[in-house]
């Protein structure tokens, strides 16, 4: 249901796209994003020439993950208003997310030319013609899940492994949830310095996850164990955000991928938290970790890696995975927490902070 009047089944408010605007931006701002696509929806077939109303809607789902859909509401919203630089600034974003980074491009160039606002655009744009400029030189490998993207010659060795083990990530991790995601997912392998400089991601960060799974290469990633670790980690995370969208809690999404990377890896991990009184509270752990000093990131993927064995271990992972796919289709998370895990989201968040 709806905010406001409309949960009280208001049927002129039904009729009204003022008030489902209200209502939507109200779902927003809660992150309802499942009342706020609906309110978005509604009122935009009442007002269809009305860009705000697109963007709306176009906002919400890509909170939920229904990319198509979110990329369609964005284009309306442009063709309806082509000063409406929000709505420019989240189609370049959908689109550098999924790897089309022509299209993130132009539509940051043309929104830099209608708009003397859009200038804030220029940091953003200069990261990306610089990783374009790169994958110009990018060779790849494929398997049937996976496609690896590396610059030299010389590590296509290293990319056919990469590929082969992220395979075996693929059917392992699938066995444990049940989950077999069809569309590739691609990996992209730099060097040390070309992950910092695209990523801008702290120094104590192994590889990432954006819609592509990003790869340094050397160092510690030269030993296999450690290598299957990260790859494993990152392949988690590509599944969560195509089953659960974008709106899963840190807590759950890196100790899912902490929890599956190995078993000796999720215990090393939990084991962070044994010289220091307790960990954060996991209403602290919902934001992404990557501000935080490389201590601080220890105990909080340590503090998740516990917190998602205990779910698991109380409910399985079936129903985890239950758990975000009601994420996904817009339910508020302690409302589906205590539907699937039959507790409290507040009961389990002190269970989980016991040592």
């Amino acid at each position: 249901m709806l905010a406001g009047p409309l949960a009280a089944g208001d049927v002129c408010a039904a009729q009204d796209p003022i008030a489902l605007a209200t209502a939507g931006t109200a779902a927003i701002e809660s992150g309802r994003f499942g009342d706020a696509l609906e309110a978005f929806t509604k009122a935009a077939a009442l007002r269809p020439t009305d860009a705000s109303l697109c963007f709306g809607a176009g906002v919400a789902a890509f909170m939920l993950g229904q990319d198509d859909v979110a990329q369609t509401r964005f284009e309306c919203a442009v063709a309806l208003n082509p000063n409406f630089l929000p709505a420019a600034e989240w189609l370049g974003d959908l689109h550098y997310r999924a790897g089309r980074l022509d299209e993130a491009i132009s539509t940051y160039e043309r929104a830099q030319q209608r708009l003397p606002g859009a200038r804030k655009l220029e940091e953003r744009l200069a990261v990306w013609r610089k990783e374009h400029e790169l994958q110009t030189r990018f060779r790849e490998v494929r398997t049937d899940h996976f496609t690896a993207l590396f610059e030299a010659a010389s590590d296509e060795p290293l990319a056919r492994e990469i590929v082969e083990r992220l395979e075996a990530a693929y059917w392992r991790v699938g066995n444990t949830l049940g989950v077999y995601p069809a569309q590739p997912v691609t990996v992209v392998l730099y060097t040390r310095e070309q992950f910092s400089d695209i990523t801008r991601l702290a120094a104590w960060s192994a590889a990432a996850y954006d819609g592509r799974i990003r790869v340094p290469l050397g160092g510690a990633l030269e030993e296999r164990d450690e290598l299957d670790r990260v790859l494993s980690h990152e392949f988690v995370h590509a599944v969560v955000a195509r089953i659960g969208g974008r709106t899963v809690p840190a807590w759950v999404n890196e100790g899912l991928a902490t929890v599956l990377e190995t078993e000796a890896v999720s215990r090393d991990a939990v084991a962070a938290l044994a010289d220091t009184d307790a960990g954060p509270a996991l209403s602290r752990l919902h934001r992404s970790f990557v501000e935080l000093s490389r201590r601080d990131a220890e105990i909080a993927y340590g503090s998740a890696a516990r917190a998602v064995r205990r779910l698991i271990e109380r409910s399985g992972a079936p129903a985890v995975v239950a758990l975000l796919e009601d994420l996904a289709r817009g339910a508020p998370f302690a409302r589906a927490f205590h539907a699937r895990i039959a507790m409290r989201y507040e009961d389990f968040a002190a269970l989980a902070a016991r040592p």
